[in-house]
């Protein structure tokens, strides 16, 4: 079977080491992405949303909601690299000529606080209480994530939203932005287990017994059982 070949390519501020760094360094983390590396098949971006909106002055919670793909999975494996957040108010100075500004720092200072969890398999929280949208943004989108916030096809993202002070104009809706980087070209990695994948990479490196000894100690890593 052919394989896709191309350039990885990824986010700002270096190349994370999930691109770079050996492939059986890559596997103790994702076999998935490590298989990836192997057979040498690009990375596209992709961006799923989280949407929730305040429309009462007596709500100040509003409920769970998850990703606007209709699925509440990722279907394949991902790696998010950003999360970035726009806050719309259409009755927040309609056709005045400092909409654009008051929007702009409406959405740096909104005292609005959101939650964010995984779900699916393995389930954990990533911010399991209510945390500054400014906050949670510059943690996801700024900070070291050297082999990269990993998703599988298991997992889905979830948010709460809270404001934290009364809103200034309703409806307000909290558009939460992530971008994800896919295997680009095949379906191959559509829901494909970690097993599976180790299963190809030592047909890969099958008659290198150094790749072979570094794969088996991955897999004996938690993320290869």
């Amino acid at each position: 079977m052919k394989r896709l070949g191309g350039c990885e390519c990824g986010g700002g501020g270096g190349t994370p080491r999930w691109m770079s760094s050996p492939i059986q360094e890559v596997a103790q983390y994702s076999p998935l992405l490590a298989l990836a590396r192997a057979w040498r098949v690009p990375f596209a971006p992709f961006v799923l949303s989280v949407r929730s909106t305040f429309t009462s002055a007596d709500t100040t919670v509003l409920p769970t909601q998850g990703l606007e793909n209709g699925q509440g999975r990722i279907t394949q494996i991902s790696v998010c690299d950003r999360l970035v957040f726009e806050i719309d108010q259409p009755n927040s100075f309609p056709g005045s000529i400092f909409k654009n500004e008051s929007d702009y720092y409406f959405q740096m200072q909104s005292g609005i606080s959101a939650t964010i969890n995984v779900d699916g398999a393995p389930r954990y929280a990533v911010a399991p209480f209510f945390t500054p949208l400014r906050t949670l943004m510059d943690i996801v989108s700024n900070q070291a994530w050297p082999m990269g916030w990993i998703l599988t096809y298991t997992q889905g993202i979830n948010m709460a939203f809270q404001a934290e002070i009364p809103l200034p104009s309703l409806p307000a809706t909290i558009i939460a932005s992530y971008r994800l980087w896919q295997p680009y070209g095949t379906d191959e990695f559509v829901s494909m287990s970690n097993g599976q994948a180790f299963t190809q990479l030592f047909k890969i490196y099958a008659n290198d017994a150094e790749m072979t000894a570094a794969l088996n100690l991955a897999q004996t890593a938690p993320v290869g059982r």
